[in-house]
């Protein structure tokens, strides 16, 4: 016996499907308004607590730490951040922090941390200079190859100034590519592990020419020149000038590449002049021939050149001329 379909009357019954759609449409704009009010509620509750912790006094600032400050103190430190003692250091803004204090040419990294529940601690890497680049005008230039500030008049630099590159010969997102400025920046890091042979103070100038290399303007101690104007920086104080006038800088070639072995070479020529003569009157030494070193003493001293035998404990198997 076949079943029979049962035909609801859909006629009897709209009333209550449109009654029923009403209710469903009631309890859905109830549900949107509850998550709606518990949303709003969720968030005046926390801007509450919000506000509620970084203006308690327990979040105070009572240690502010910096470190790594040399040229700045901690007081200069403080002030470019904009931070003092007492403020809540849960509104403190790190970021901005940060962002302030690497405004300062002079600082070249920072880190900023939160201690809870009153501290802050700043440290900062502050750029140490070892030179000064005459592009047209000096810049500074730190131990990392940056090139990070220009020099002003009321600077009291005691610097080695770099001559003879210009801005061609520099590409700033990337110095290390140009073969000239490896060069100097190569002679400048070796210096301070020669002090014996050329003080850092002693180092006035590092001239840069692109076919013959590089060459060293050096005052040493026991040395008793005549002025020469060539070796002072375009950008010279007057009283720089006149300090340097009662001598002058001994010239020392020193070419491309192979810089260790030269300063070597110069240390030993030097000790040997010394050891010698027991002092030194010398208007340039010239160390490019890794075969010799060329010693020419100066129009003040002694007249002449004389061949040097019987040091073969300097250079074993190479040839001295001086």
């Amino acid at each position: 016996m076949a079943k029979r379909h049962i035909h609801k009357n859909y006629h009897r019954n709209s009333r209550a499907q449109k009654r029923e759609r009403v209710i469903r449409r009631c309890f859905l704009g109830l549900k949107v308004i509850l998550l709606m009010g518990g949303t709003v509620g969720t968030s005046l509750l926390l801007i509450l607590a919000y506000d509620a912790v970084t203006q308690s006094p327990y979040f105070e600032a009572q240690t502010i730490t910096v470190q790594g400050n040399q040229r700045f103190s901690k007081e200069a430190i403080l002030k470019r951040a904009g931070l003092k003692l007492h403020d809540n250091i849960l509104s403190v803004n790190l970021n901005t922090l940060r962002y302030r204090l690497m405004a300062d040419p002079w600082i070249a990294a920072t880190e900023v941390e939160r201690e809870l529940p009153g501290a802050i601690h700043i440290r900062v890497k502050e750029r140490v200079p070892i030179a000064i680049v005459d592009l047209n005008r000096p810049f500074y230039l730190d131990e990392e190859g940056e090139i990070f500030k220009r020099v002003e008049s009321s600077d009291q630099a005691r610097l080695p100034v770099v001559t003879g590159l210009a801005l061609s010969d520099i590409d700033f997102n990337n110095p290390w590519s140009s073969r000239l400025f490896r060069a100097v920046m190569k002679a400048l890091r070796l210096s301070p592990l020669h002090e014996n042979v050329i003080p850092v103070h002693a180092l006035q100038r590092i001239h840069v020419d692109r076919d013959m290399g590089l060459t060293l303007f050096a005052f040493f101690p026991t040395c008793t020149l005549s002025a020469t104007p060539a070796s002072l920086p375009s950008f010279a104080s007057k009283p720089d000038r006149r300090e340097q006038a009662a001598r002058s800088a001994v010239v020392i070639k020193v070419g491309f590449g192979d810089y260790e072995s030269k300063y070597r070479r110069l240390r030993d020529i030097i000790c040997y002049l010394k050891k010698e003569n027991g002092f030194l009157n010398l208007q340039s030494i010239d160390l490019n021939d890794l075969d010799r070193v060329v010693v020419r003493p100066s129009l003040a001293g002694h007249a002449g050149t004389r061949s040097v035998s019987g040091t073969s404990d300097l250079w074993p198997g190479r040839r001295k001329e001086v």
